[in-house]
């Protein structure tokens, strides 16, 4: 069981760090992955004995402490911690192992990023006067549970037919992993779909700019043109030309384009902490791409070109 108490700070002389208070039990660390540097986790008896004890991460206390700090050694140390102006007394008994999330995108610097910290939840309960009840639950299931979407259903139907059935203003809801992936995935689909929306628009835009530049060629080298055919170039080779300078073309821009993506996502992942990398085919797929563009674009000039009357041509200016 779990219960978020909010954002909280610690200070410790000039310095201090940013925490997110979370009460829970034991059972917690059955189902989060907690790796402990330091003390103990928090137990069954500090729970049922609402023991003002605090389990805080390796982050906190080089940020409190400063860096080098054995964790053994602020063990039993008193901390006072301020939520909402109201000032608690814990003292410390464990240092678990902060990790970063990956699927954050915070812009905070290090010194200001909020950790969490851990409390007894009936301590939590009790200080903070809540109601009774828990905000969440998280349930392990077994290996012998192949289906946990229909495990959490089954879960959920259960709590609101058994303690629910006659409360219209408050159900329970149940989320698996599962279903928090799927949940992201839409997101991300959504937001690609926004993004190659505005890109395709991008393209044509740009796609109709390399077919006005190709004209303006054309019209610039109508004289050229009508030489080369009363020469005996053949429609065919003149159109092939074209098309080729209009891939050039756009071959130069999408390189160009390739250049810039890694100088700004180079930039971006520093300042951001992130390392990024983009895949070798996604290069190569733009690139083919642009020259695509090139040929589509290009084809409407390089025929008009083709097709000229070479007489008329050489009359031209």
């Amino acid at each position: 069981m779990s219960e978020s108490v909010g954002s909280a700070t610690v200070t410790l002389g000039e310095n201090s760090a940013n925490i997110s208070v979370e009460g829970i039990n034991r059972g917690y660390y059955d189902a989060n992955d907690v790796t402990l540097l330091g003390g103990r986790y928090l137990t069954e008896e500090d729970v049922s004995g609402e023991k003002a004890v605090i389990m805080v991460s390796d982050k906190m206390i080089k940020t409190l402490y400063g860096e080098g700090t054995s964790y053994e050694s602020v063990l039993g140390k008193r901390l006072l911690v301020d939520i909402n102006g109201l000032y608690f007394s814990f003292y410390i008994v464990g240092v678990y192992e902060y990790e970063e999330d990956a699927t954050s995108f915070s812009s905070e610097s290090d010194e200001d990023v909020e950790t969490a910290v851990y409390i007894p939840i009936t301590t939590a309960k009790n200080k903070l006067h809540s109601d009774n009840g828990y905000q969440q639950v998280t349930v392990v299931t077994t290996d012998a549970v192949t289906d946990v979407t229909t495990f959490a259903t089954e879960i959920k139907e259960y709590m609101n037919n058994k303690f629910y059935s006659t409360n219209d203003d408050y159900k329970i809801s149940a989320t698996t992993m599962s279903s928090l992936t799927e949940s992201m995935s839409d997101t991300i689909g959504t937001v690609a779909i926004a993004i190659a929306f505005i890109a395709g628009i991008s393209l044509l835009v740009g796609g109709i700019g390399v077919m006005n530049i190709m004209l303006v060629s054309i019209t610039e080298r109508t004289r050229e043109i009508g030489t080369r055919k009363a020469l005996g170039a053949k429609n065919s080779s003149i159109r092939l030309q074209f098309i080729i300078e209009a891939m050039i073309l756009c071959l130069i821009g999408g390189l160009l384009g390739i250049m810039l993506g890694f100088g700004l996502g180079a930039i971006a992942a520093k300042v951001m902490g992130y390392s990024a990398a983009a895949p070798v085919a996604a290069i190569i797929g733009s690139v083919a791409f642009s020259m695509g563009i090139g040929i589509f674009f290009g084809f409407y000039p390089a025929n008009k070109a083709a097709k000229m009357d070479p007489i008329e041509a050489l009359r031209y200016e």
